[in-house]
């Protein structure tokens, strides 16, 4: 092993412990008191949802939108989720007025009956997800896969690419067993205890486990799935305070540019927040492109394909629209933003 695989595994625990405990948490940046003496008021509140190690995470250590904000006559409260499901939640009951979750998080929100808005998504990262063996397994191909355990999160990125590389392989999930693990510190553990055969990972943890157990990797997302992060908004966001909506897609792509000509930075800033070693943090930076871009008809497509897979595979109990949830005005969209 590269390294201390006991050390790796204890730092993911806590990690995931401390995302949890953190839920209801919340930094402010910038909050200005009411001075009654001045005649000023106290500004108005905008709540961002975040998780840890994500590009939302990359913008509020940058600090350009609090800025950006506090010149509009706002100020930002930034609150950290353990998952995007959670945030999501917390979109819906309005404890926050923007924020981000994966792909596969939107579906299943949407398939639960609660609205969404989608706003904007990431640039793809199809490299930042794959299923891996180790380096000494018969495993070299996803033909190979029959018979053996392969390990995911039920409903993850993982679990997609598995179903679409299975589909491209003409391969029935009938021919494999499909074991779900909770989170990547005990997917971590029982691949590495040999509980499954194969392991299916995302970025940053992909590259932890790259850098923890020497791997060789089966399939990735490339030409299979986009792998998206998208950002949504309140429903009274978008049509109260657009200004406010195309402010933060603007420093966003500002803080992602920034991001693409700065890794190295990028990598020790994540560090800090998500308490791992940079080296794997820089390692995912680097097999991907920060940006932001608008949803179009294809971005549109390629969330449904992810629905339909889902709800043919049987986990999502309804059908779902994904247009009926991308509603957002274009002239929202700041000039930075393709």
């Amino acid at each position: 092993m590269k390294k201390s695989l006991l050390f790796l595994i204890t730092a993911l625990f806590v990690l995931v412990l401390a995302a949890c405990g953190n839920e209801s948490s919340t930094e402010s940046a910038n909050e200005e008191p009411t001075d009654e003496t001045s005649g000023s008021t106290e500004k108005e509140v905008i709540t961002i949802g975040y998780q840890k190690g994500n590009t939302l995470n990359i913008l509020k250590e940058h600090g350009n939108l609090d800025a950006a904000l506090e010149e509009a006559g706002y100020t930002v409260d930034w609150k950290v989720f353990p998952t995007g499901t959670v945030l999501l939640e917390a979109l819906n009951t309005n404890n926050i007025d923007f924020g981000h979750a994966s792909d596969g998080n939107a579906v299943f929100m949407q398939a639960g009956g609660h609205p969404l808005n989608y706003v904007a998504s990431e640039a793809p990262y199809p490299e930042g997800v794959a299923l891996v063996a180790k380096a000494d397994s018969d495993i070299k191909t996803v033909e190979d896969l029959k018979g053996k355990k392969i390990g995911v999160t039920k409903g993850g990125n993982q679990h997609y690419l598995l179903l679409v590389a299975f589909e491209k392989a003409g391969i029935s999930t009938d021919d494999v067993e499909i074991i779900f693990y909770k989170d990547a510190a005990e997917g971590l553990a029982a691949f590495t205890k040999g509980e499954f055969d194969v392991y299916g990972s995302w970025d940053p943890y992909l590259a932890i486990v790259e850098n923890t157990v020497e791997t060789r990797t089966i399939v990735n997302g490339s030409d299979l799935t986009e792998n998206r992060t998208f950002y949504f908004a309140t429903e009274q966001l978008l049509t109260e305070k657009p200004d406010v909506v195309s402010i933060i897609l603007e420093e966003l792509q500002n803080a992602d540019q920034w991001a693409n000509e700065n890794k190295d930075e990028v990598a020790n800033i994540l560090s800090a927040e998500l308490g791992l070693d940079a080296a794997p943090l820089q390692q995912a930076n680097n097999r991907r492109t920060f940006g932001v871009q608008k949803i179009g008809d294809e971005i549109i497509s390629s969330q449904q394909q992810l629905a339909d897979t889902f709800f043919n595979a049987g986990l999502l109990e309804t059908e779902i629209n994904i247009k009926d949830a991308v509603k957002i005005d274009e002239s929202i969209i700041p000039s930075n933003v393709q």
